[in-house]
């Protein structure tokens, strides 16, 4: 099922150039900054807001040079959710690797949710 707000974020995103090429390492950056913010949520208890996410969405797409279409974005969102969930689960909050995440959202995303 795919949550109201990650599919709101999706059409505000906008779509990609037909015939694009995405490049991994983008789709790695992208992955990880989705992973962070789901580590934040589940750590900390936090909901966001569509705003809230919006103004995620466009610092993680400056961050990638807005160079991933939307089914790709769709598609490491829903593997990073699973995948935070795993890593919050299995070894805690408290893990090297979930800090590290917790980490980047507060350098990056963190100021923009304010």
């Amino acid at each position: 099922m795919i949550r109201p707000a990650i599919l709101a974020a999706l059409v505000l995103i906008g779509s990609a150039a037909a015939g694009r090429a995405d490049d991994p390492n983008n789709e790695a950056i992208w992955k990880k900054y989705w992973l962070a913010i789901d580590v934040q949520k589940q750590c900390n208890n936090v909901a966001f807001s569509q705003a809230q996410y919006d103004a995620m969405v466009h610092v993680i797409n400056q961050k990638i040079s807005y160079d991933l279409g939307a089914g790709v974005r769709l598609q490491l969102m829903s593997d990073a959710s699973s995948e935070a969930y795993d890593l919050t689960f299995k070894y805690g909050c408290n893990s090297q690797q979930v800090m590290d995440l917790l980490a980047l959202y507060n350098r990056d995303l963190a100021p923009v949710v304010q």
